[in-house]
């Protein structure tokens, strides 16, 4: 088939460090270390931004939220409340490819269903909520609650989950459009781990919180660090929890990644049986990480740490793809699995356009010389409202600007638990004054809002960059 499927599985905050294709020891995550083994693992993925709305946005538009706008969580500030169907590039050249497309699951990006997008088919979350009701199971209190981090056994069978339902359709799904000419493309979109964690036996029970060794930056004290770190602890209510209680929420997000892999390898043998192995593309990633515990944090929003930023992201597509692969360049991941599925769907690129095709990489071939050696993130709050915080990260260094608090500068090689805050050591001024000044070129190359003459002078002191950045001597007022 000159055009493949295309199968993308997205779960919702799940950490790098809990898939055992990157090094877990503890959480068990057999089909993706499968896709892995069959296909390429991206060790340096990067997500453009840490909060749901604003990244899935990005998937689709293949832009930063400073360019599409949707800042924070749909509906929650008085910002832009949403992505628009003219906005969404990928779906828009799948569909003039001629694919058949379906979504299943999570979708976060629009008050407009995915059916106003140009999708064929539609399962969403609240399907599954009308779906368990109907089948006379009680549906527990917290699967509404995000006020705190949880962890509830579901009643439920396994077999009646989230997880379980959402396989059920992509299955469905998939037999649905294989059958014909046309090739199809199939977002499979999960709510976990991300808690409340509702998870069934025996899932629930899996891992042994005495099993779960402790991060070792749980205890981080937080000094030298911005003031909003600890102000989160105490919005969620984390300061001073003992390891004990974190390992029992990590076990409860660790059964429920496995109880997804389980599905999703329910999935993945349904193209085998089908015989559509050769001709799928499979792409598995998560939105962003999740702190839970990493620091004495629970959640993403306004830190920018690692364990957030770093995501994990698989393809398989046999005859493509080496096996056993590994790509080492810097990714954004949604917004480069944009400009991937648009090449794949002979989409031209778009004028304004922040993601990259990763096909030849792919394919084997080194990234090509203008390839990014960092990765540029943002973040512009959340549900505590707006705030303003840029990420840069090399192979050596992360260097975190915020706008109205001090910087966080780490030496990911000496520091990768990221404890010490090296941004206001004399002994690293040099190294910091680089890391400002390439985070301004990615902001200018971007077109950044915050790339403007107050920040660039705040930032650098160079009257050249300076001058060449928007403000009051170039702009209307």
């Amino acid at each position: 088939m000159s055009r493949p499927n295309i199968l993308v599985i997205v779960t919702d905050q799940q950490r790098v460090d809990s898939v055992g294709a990157y090094g877990s020891t503890v959480c068990r995550t057999p089909n993706m270390d499968k896709v892995a083994k069959a296909g390429m693992r991206f060790d340096k993925a990067f997500t453009p931004t840490g909060l749901c709305s604003p990244v899935r946005c990005s998937l689709l538009s293949g832009v930063y939220p400073h360019e599409h706008r949707v800042l924070t969580n749909v509906g929650l500030h008085p910002v832009r409340a949403q992505l628009e169907p003219a906005d969404d590039r990928m779906s828009a050249a799948l569909k003039l490819a001629g694919y058949r497309m379906g979504y299943v699951g999570k979708w976060h990006v629009s008050k407009i269903d995915p059916p106003g997008f140009g999708y064929e088919d539609y399962v969403s979350l609240g399907d599954y909520m009308t779906w368990r009701q109907d089948q006379g199971l009680a549906m527990p209190d917290a699967f509404n609650d995000y006020l705190t981090q949880r962890a509830v056994r579901d009643e439920a069978p396994a077999d009646k989950s989230r997880p379980a339902f959402l396989a059920d359709n992509a299955i469905r799904l998939i037999d649905k459009h294989h059958a014909g000419d046309d090739p199809f493309f199939l977002r499979l979109d999960f709510h976990g781990p991300h808690f409340p964690n509702v998870v069934p036996e025996p899932y629930f029970s899996m891992y042994d919180p005495a099993d779960i060794p402790q991060w070792p930056n749980n205890a981080d004290t937080l000094e030298g660090k911005p003031s909003v770190q600890s102000i989160k602890q105490k919005h969620w209510r984390t300061e001073n929890l003992p390891w004990a209680d974190w390992a029992k929420l990590i076990s409860a997000y660790y059964g429920e990644i496995t109880m997804i892999d389980d599905q999703v390898g329910r999935v993945l043998d349904h193209l085998t049986a089908l015989g559509l192995d050769d001709d799928t593309l499979v792409i598995w990633t998560s939105d962003h990480g999740d702190t839970i515990g990493a620091h004495g944090i629970c959640n993403k929003d306004y830190t920018m740490y690692e364990e957030i930023y770093r995501v994990p992201m698989l393809m398989r597509w046999p005859g493509v793809i080496p096996k056993g692969s590994t790509c080492d360049a810097f990714v954004h991941h949604f917004l480069d699995i944009c400009g991937t599925v648009m090449e794949i769907a002979g989409a031209e690129r778009p004028d304004v356009f922040h993601g990259r095709s990763l096909l030849s990489q792919m394919k084997g071939a080194p990234p090509p010389d203008d390839w990014p050696d960092s990765a540029y993130c943002e973040f512009h709050g959340s549900h505590m409202g707006l705030y303003s915080m840029r990420l840069l990260t090399t192979d050596d260094w992360a260097y975190i600007y915020h706008t109205n608090d001090i910087d966080e500068l780490y030496d990911r090689k000496e520091d990768p638990w990221q404890m010490v805050n090296l941004a206001q050591s004399k002994d690293h001024a040099d190294v910091l004054d680089m890391l400002k000044r390439k985070m301004v070129g990615w902001m200018a190359d971007t077109n950044d809002h915050l790339h403007n003459e107050w920040t660039v002078d705040w930032l650098t002191k160079d009257p050249e960059l300076i001058a060449q950045a928007p403000g009051r001597r170039r702009t209307k007022w």
